[in-house]
């Protein structure tokens, strides 16, 4: 930054300017008010720091010719002085100053320089709906926005401009709040805000030459985020405008990043389905319906067979590749409201909301066949099915189920894999679906010979 200190003592200046080189800036010297403002006319500079006490005027009349001076008007300006008084604090403000600092700890303020200097303006990217029915605000508003890098699509009215929306294109809408058509922009807002309630997802801007505060507190009080005042100051506009979209970014990039701890939480990596942690979430919701409706509810579990062996003889890398094939045939098949969860190892769950026990036999026998057809890394895999249903008239949890679809998981490796065993929840009794293999269904080139127990 290039940083003015306007002072008569030279002792002061010397001292000073190497505390600017010391903080990262470049000094610009100055003896006097006239000095200085004939200082600021020649350099292009970010901050200006002037005593109170100057030797042909006061620092405060110092403030107030810099702001009259175009290339002053918006510097930043800063008072150095050794008193704290109410009144000079005002006469100072009142003059355009931007702050007064204390002389004594001036090393802090070169350190600190930056925020007060002129920001750096930044790229914007985004999309504006801009609201407004006078063709000369337009230009101008348009200019600024394109000037920051965004896109917009102005609308003479506000009618027209909610006929053109589309929730997922705008990333700000900016709207005068009284134009013309049958809808004002107060009606604007009003429409927007009950469509999207969270202001951070949508900020709005409400644009008035009626300085009303009555009706500023209005309009907030509806949701707009934000309130510029006609005619517009270009740089409160990039300001005020900057600031919202930084912020809307800046809550993506959090809401980014809390749905991938999310996902690395809930989603089995290797198989993309969701994992056991899942359970408790989807369990609460389906198994609370299904219990207050007395809608059917069933499980299906399934455990490869012999995926030890698999793991013992072709390796570890063959195993992951049987878990991803498994994992994208249960992901890409069966109806979109089904779970499929990863439930552990070996072991896959699937959740089958309004599925009977017949329905969800039958799905477990097509699964079977599939996974035979599969063929992962060029082996022959098969698997044993255990399947439960909710009774209808009784209120269970997904304990009661899960229980039961084990036990029959158990029952298909007893009786020698690759096949589908449903029970019901009845004292785990076996159902009239049971072992369902063919003579046709005899392992396959790859796959391991079948062990006569679990």
């Amino acid at each position: 930054m290039k940083i003015l200190v306007v002072d008569h003592s030279r002792v002061f200046r010397a001292l000073w300017s190497r505390m600017v080189l010391a903080a990262g800036h470049k000094p610009i010297m100055a003896a006097s008010g006239a000095e200085g403002l004939a200082r600021i006319e020649e350099n292009d500079l970010e901050l200006v720091c002037a005593s109170i006490t100057l030797p042909d005027m006061s620092g405060i009349e110092f403030c107030r010719q810099a702001r009259a001076k175009p290339a002053g008007h918006d510097l930043p300006l800063i008072l150095l002085t050794t008193k704290q008084d109410h009144d000079i604090r005002r006469a100072a403000f009142e003059a355009g100053a931007t702050d007064l600092h204390d002389k004594t700890n001036i090393r802090d303020l070169f350190h600190q320089a930056a925020r007060y200097g002129r920001p750096v303006e930044h790229a914007h990217e985004g999309h504006v709906l801009y609201v407004e029915d006078s063709p000369t605000v337009a230009r101008v508003m348009t200019r600024i926005l394109e000037g920051m890098g965004l896109e917009v699509a102005h609308f003479r009215s506000a009618s027209a401009a909610l006929t053109a929306f589309d929730e997922g294109t705008w990333d700000l809408v900016l709207s005068d709040i009284l134009v013309e058509g049958d809808i004002s922009g107060m009606g604007l807002v009003s429409r927007l805000r009950h469509r999207f309630p969270d202001k951070t997802s949508l900020p709005i801007v409400a644009m008035s030459g009626l300085d009303d505060p009555n009706r500023r507190a209005e309009l907030f009080r509806l949701g707009v985020n934000d309130f510029v005042t006609k005619p517009v100051l270009e740089d409160e506009v990039r300001a005020r405008i900057g600031n919202l979209l930084a912020n809307k970014r800046l809550l993506e990039e959090v809401q980014s990043q809390r749905q991938k701890l999310y996902d690395m939480a809930m989603i089995d990596p290797l198989t993309g389905l969701r994992n056991r942690n899942v359970l408790a979430e989807c369990a609460a919701r389906f198994f609370t319906e299904a219990n207050q409706k007395d809608m059917a509810l069933s499980l299906i579990l399934l455990d490869i067979d012999h995926f030890k062996q698999i793991n013992d003889s072709h390796g570890h890398l063959v195993g992951d590749e049987v878990l991803v094939g498994i994992g994208e045939l249960l992901r890409t098949t069966g109806r979109e409201v089904d779970v499929a969860l990863r439930f552990g190892g070996e072991e896959f769950l699937l959740v089958l909301p309004e599925c009977d026990l017949f329905d969800a036999h039958t799905r477990a026998e097509e699964l079977r066949q599939q996974l035979r057809e599969l063929q992962p890394a060029g082996l022959t895999i098969t698997a044993s099915f255990g399947v439960t249903s909710r009774p209808c008239g009784r209120e269970i949890d997904m304990n009661d189920l899960f229980r039961v679809a084990d036990q029959a998981v158990y029952q298909a490796k007893s009786e020698g894999r690759d096949c589908v065993v449903s029970r019901t929840l009845d004292a785990g009794a076996e159902s009239d679906f049971q072992d369902t293999r063919t003579a046709d269904d005899s392992p396959g080139p790859g796959q391991p010979t079948p062990e006569p127990s679990v």
